[in-house]
């Protein structure tokens, strides 16, 4: 049987002082980046970056006034409970049991019946008397603007329906 061997395969051994030549490189130069692709760059990365601060500014704002939403209507809830609890205080409060029973503490009974007295004559005339040397502006207060507020009212309704041409 004989071997076969490739002699350019083999490697031949040199001797050992001999210096050894290393082997030929084929290297090809690129060309550099230029100076405006540095610049595109740059510029797609910075405007990247601002994209990305407006979405988290806005996303932080957004939450914000969520957290401020949720305040109010905590505090409106917690003031509709308030008020109806009030409101339920006051129909106790105003409740015929309720009111029967602090009567009878203060030791009142109900009436028995209704008795109608007739004012004499002499009293009605004396009121009468008393009221004419009365002051106008007291005997009637009700033309008097600063001691009822509702004496103006006509007026303002009929300046707005002559000025507006509408009846409210």
């Amino acid at each position: 049987m004989a071997l076969a061997i490739n002699p350019q395969r083999v490697p031949q051994r040199q001797p050992r002082g001999v210096q050894s030549i290393p082997p030929e490189r084929h290297l090809t130069v690129i060309p550099g980046t230029s100076k405006r692709t540095i610049v595109f760059f740059s510029t797609m990365v910075l405007g990247l970056f601002v994209v990305v601060s407006s979405v988290i500014g806005l996303q932080a704002y957004i939450a914000g006034q969520q957290l401020k939403l949720d305040r109010v209507t905590s505090e409106i809830r917690l003031a509709t409970a308030y008020k109806l609890e009030l409101q339920q205080q006051r129909a106790e409060l105003l409740s015929p049991e309720y009111l029967r029973a602090k009567a009878s503490e203060m030791m009142m009974s109900p009436g028995l019946g209704s008795k109608f007295v007739e004012i004499p004559q002499d009293a009605v005339a004396a009121v009468v008397i008393s009221t004419g040397d009365m002051d106008p502006r007291f005997a009637d207060p009700s033309g008097v603007p600063s001691l009822n507020p509702l004496a103006n009212l006509g007026q303002k309704l009929t300046q707005g329906i002559q000025a507006g041409g509408e009846q409210p």
